[in-house]
């Protein structure tokens, strides 16, 4: 029988010996300085507390990646990072699983912002921005003037997308920010919006379709003027780029996280969206791209220094003309808006 104590130390020595597979989550966002700004500041951090193996993939139109899993069946991502109006139609496109508030803490956002399926957790403004070498100190003030290709040419670049554009297109016609989804709920507002971006359209360059398109657009000048997000154009701008740009009109809203229906790792996709959603992980997204907290947590105890407050689209300064992007009008009528931009951009 002396031949028993080898095979049990071979197999403790074996069993040791076996690679031991962490908790494997697929994260997706939207690449470029912003994905690389949400790895270093929350989700990287977040998986070594908890012990996660974590691949990032890169998708420029969330809704879309998101709808094309669920509704094939082959769900491969378990958290994905979408605009919140976006998030709130996969919602209404029962595309998304609720959000596991016994994980997540309820309570770390205001309640107005809260979500039963994608967790908000920054807000941005989409800007106008320019080249400093083209304008110098006279620059276009008001969308009006973003229009006006006569008194400030130039290329211009605009995203392939009716999100804010169709909110800027009334700005530009007039409309004063607080009425921009009352003239959108009129029967004539989208056609009104779509008309204007018309007008447009034989002076933009470039239709964009990645923030990260966006701002390598102005940091090699193909653009003149360019619509974009504050976080973008600030990253140019703080790498010594000839940029700046006005938080003046600017549509602000908030992106957020969900976990697909049907996601593989949907538990462990729980723990990570609450890990990397810390006050402290979220405050320190401001160390590397300019998208303030939804967490009010996350402005508290000096977690945020206060020249960077500036930067952020939802301070006090920065907010008092904007527009705040409104989900309930995107989930009644996005599907209507985007279609009929689509055939705007095709005749």
């Amino acid at each position: 029988m002396s031949w028993l104590p080898r095979i049990f130390l071979t197999a403790i020595a074996v069993s040791a010996a076996l690679p031991v597979y962490a908790q494997s989550v697929t994260i997706t966002t939207a690449g470029g300085d912003y994905g690389n700004a949400m790895k270093e500041a929350m989700w990287a951090p977040a998986a070594k507390e908890l012990g996660f193996d974590v691949r990032e993939e890169t998708q420029s139109d969330g809704l879309a990646a998101v709808k094309m899993q669920v509704t094939s069946g082959a769900v491969t991502t378990d958290i994905i990072h979408l605009g919140s109006p976006e998030g709130a139609q996969a919602a209404a496109q029962s595309l998304l699983e609720p959000l596991d508030y016994k994980i997540i803490d309820p309570n770390s956002v205001p309640a107005g912002a809260k979500s039963d399926y994608c967790y908000p957790f920054d807000s941005y403004g989409t800007v106008m921005s320019w080249s400093t070498k083209t304008y110098g100190e006279n620059p276009p003030k008001t969308w009006a003037e973003f229009w006006d290709v006569a008194k400030f040419p130039g290329r211009r670049a605009l995203r392939a997308n009716a999100q804010d554009l169709i909110e800027i297109a009334l700005l530009s016609d007039g409309v004063a920010p607080a009425d921009v989804y009352s003239v959108l709920s009129t029967p004539e507002g989208l056609e009104r919006a779509i008309k204007r971006l018309e007008a447009i359209k034989p002076n933009v360059a470039v239709w964009w379709t990645s923030g990260a398109q966006s701002a390598q657009l102005l940091k090699d000048r193909e653009a003149d003027l360019v619509v974009t997000w504050n976080g973008r154009a600030q990253t140019v701008k703080a790498d010594g780029g000839a940029v700046d740009y006005t938080f003046k009109g600017s549509v602000i809203g908030t992106d957020c996280l969900a976990v697909p229906k049907g996601a593989p790792n949907k538990e462990a996709a729980m723990k990570l969206i609450a890990a990397m959603t810390q006050p402290a992980r979220v405050a320190k997204l401001t160390d590397f791209i300019a998208y303030g907290p939804v967490n009010p947590a996350g402005y508290e105890g000096g977690l945020i220094p206060k020249d960077r407050l500036k930067t952020l689209a939802t301070a006090p300064e920065n907010a008092g003309t904007s527009v705040f992007s409104n989900a309930d009008w995107w989930v009644k009528n996005g599907e209507a808006a985007q279609k009929a931009f689509d055939e705007m951009m095709n005749r």
